[in-house]
């Protein structure tokens, strides 16, 4: 039989294992071996000791036992079966015997364990009514024996101790896995929201630095087309006319860009004053981490000295190679890193790579990580893509290509 991704991935082949069933069956698993050794010991110790015949004997015991496994599917149906098996071995028993009555010891660990069970899977109020109905039982048993035997109200005690303390265990267990459950449900929850919000707030940053970006040659363009008719007085009053409607229009498109900026902005987030870095500014980058200490080699500097790249892809790429530096740093302390770029037909291709941790420290996972979130929107934004993931030898590879051209040239792309 062809085994599963799992198991090619765990390593398991396809040995058989417990977790993939359903907790009543692992559970159903786990309690047959005891039952099934408790019926087969009680059987004979009812007929042998306690002189019960063996036809009202092998029904009550099993009775009896069967309420265990039925704990976990009819909690109700167990304690009314214990009760009735209890109380009818314990009435069709000889008291004359010298042994433990009116519990058996084999009935007596059905019991405690019937208990502890419904204390472990059921409402509290199941496991309550076995352990009272399991000392009523006894209780009542004695009552109808005109000379009940010595060792009676010790069976009981042991009956209602052992048992009741069973119960508090199971239910504490219980509650602490209900508790347990419902804070892992709650942190996947609180996860996601803030996988979420770290997105929201990437985009939010990206569209601010956009709108620095576009708003500077917006005011470009409507200052050279507000001044053309002073710098060029030739000019027909047609001529004229569509350069003032070139400066309307983009002092709208300014004021427009505002508005929605505004909506966008968080007001406690301190203002980026300084001018955002391009694509000239990555090799400072580069050359900053290297006397900050980080073992870089570089190759390819020479590919960014392009001043005709826009400044959206120029302030992308900075970004990116600055936090795959940053997580190097974290994540892998000590270890050599490889940063590579490259042009071809008009996009730029990243790389930066860093080997296993010197320090034993693991490699991030793939797709985790805030900045990994901000890399791959703004390469979106460009159209490009960013690839990362561990490597074969344990590091680490985050790999970027970014189309430069102007908007021109974006625009024949697309």
């Amino acid at each position: 039989m062809a085994r599963t991704k799992r198991d090619r991935r765990s390593g398991t082949g396809n040995r058989w294992r417990l977790n993939r069933l359903k907790p009543s069956a692992q559970a159903a698993l786990l309690l047959a071996v005891p039952t099934v050794a408790l019926a087969s010991v009680g059987v004979p110790v009812n007929v042998t000791v306690y002189g019960i015949p063996l036809l009202v004997a092998f029904p009550l015991t099993v009775l009896h036992v069967a309420s265990v496994g039925l704990a976990l599917f009819r909690p109700w149906t167990a304690v009314v079966a214990s009760v009735v098996g209890a109380f009818l071995l314990a009435v069709a028993g000889s008291q004359d015997v010298g042994a433990a009555w009116p519990y058996p010891v084999t009935a007596l660990l059905t019991q405690i364990l019937l208990v502890f069970v419904l204390g472990l899977r059921a409402a509290w109020p199941a496991g309550l009514c076995a352990w009272m109905g399991g000392v009523a039982v006894a209780a009542a048993a004695a009552s109808l024996v005109p000379r009940a035997p010595a060792g009676v109200t010790a069976n009981i005690a042991v009956l209602a101790s052992v048992s009741g303390g069973l119960l508090v265990l199971g239910l504490v267990v219980q509650q602490w896995q209900a508790i347990r459950a419902q804070l892992l449900r709650e942190r996947e929850v609180s996860a996601e929201e803030h996988a979420r919000r770290v997105l929201v707030e990437e985009k939010t940053r990206i569209a601010r630095e956009l709108h620095d970006v576009i708003a500077h040659s917006m005011s470009i363009i409507n200052v050279q087309a507000s001044t053309a008719r002073y710098r060029y007085p030739e000019m027909d009053s047609g001529l004229v006319g569509e350069f003032e409607s070139m400066a309307a229009s983009s002092r709208q498109a300014l004021t427009e860009m505002r508005g929605l900026l505004g909506v966008l902005r968080d007001e406690e987030a301190a203002g980026e004053l300084a001018p955002q870095p391009g694509l000239a500014r990555v090799p400072e980058l580069v050359e900053g981490a290297r006397r900050a200490g980080m073992r870089i080699e570089s190759h390819g500097v020479e590919v960014l000295a392009d001043e005709a790249v826009s400044d959206i892809a120029g302030v992308a790429a900075f970004r990116i190679v600055q936090e795959a530096l940053s997580n190097a740093t974290r994540h892998a302390p000590g270890a050599r890193t490889e940063v590579r770029f490259g042009r071809v037909d008009g996009r730029l291709d990243i790389s930066v790579r860093n080997e296993a941790p010197a320090r034993g420290t693991a490699a991030p996972a793939a797709g985790g990580g805030h900045g990994l979130v901000g890399m791959r929107e703004r390469a979106a934004l460009l159209g490009g893509s960013v690839r990362t993931g561990p490597t074969g030898d344990g590091g680490f590879e985050v790999h970027a290509v970014l189309p430069l051209g102007t908007g021109d040239d974006s625009a024949k792309e697309r």
